[in-house]
């Protein structure tokens, strides 16, 4: 899972994560940013309420419920769609088990996927990682790949995106790990960059359209 860090707050743009671990979850919340705030402050409050969780699927459901509870709340108040979003990815059991990604949609209802680009840059990510990202590779290359997709489209093709990618990866685990989710190191994310911008650079030569002339 990886993210640009461009935000819009208040009109202005700011530079943060987007990425949040929770309770061994990753969670990137898209969307306006007032609304993924309340999110992430009402998700807090219910999981202290219910004193942790012990699989992915709760956390899905506590997202769903809450996220279904803000769409309807600013139903009237705000046109934008969509108002809120979640992209969730862990292990089955937090700390062991498959690794999974849920998707829970504005509706307030999430579904499982293998792959999804969203956001505002996502349909211009989707072209590429189509191509990049395969279910057979190690969850490290494929977190390289994100980090070149997100440094492909930032700035250059949409400038609501900038500033580097952050990345972050897990893998399936059959015994208990305290911290299953790692950052991708800063070391291959400046390198996917870097690739990045040389492969921008040789675009013509890579199509056979530059001028010899």
């Amino acid at each position: 899972m990886g993210n640009d860090r461009k935000v819009l707050r208040g009109g202005e743009a700011e530079f943060s994560n987007k990425i949040f671990i929770i309770n061994n979850v990753a969670l990137a919340v898209e969307g306006l940013t007032g609304i993924r705030d309340d999110f992430l402050y009402l998700l807090d409050i219910e999981l202290k309420r219910r004193r942790g969780v012990d699989t992915l699927y709760e956390m899905k459901v506590i997202a769903e419920d809450i996220i279904a509870d803000l769409t309807e709340r600013y139903r009237e108040r705000i046109t934008e769609e969509p108002t809120i979003g979640v992209l969730m990815a862990g292990r089955e059991n937090l700390t062991y088990g498959k690794a999974l990604l849920y998707y829970i949609h504005g509706v307030g209802y999430g579904e499982a996927v293998d792959f999804l680009c969203t956001g505002h840059g996502g349909p211009y990510a989707t072209s590429l990682a189509k191509f990049l990202l395969k279910k057979d590779l190690d969850a490290i290359e494929n977190g390289k790949r994100i980090a070149f997709v997100i440094s492909w489209v930032a700035e250059d093709v949409d400038v609501t995106a900038g500033c580097d990618p952050y990345v972050v990866v897990d893998h399936d685990g059959n015994k208990p790990t305290e911290n299953p989710i790692e950052n991708l190191s800063r070391d291959l994310v400046n390198d996917m960059k870097e690739r990045s911008r040389k492969a921008k650079e040789n675009l013509l030569s890579i199509f056979g359209l530059e001028n010899k002339s």
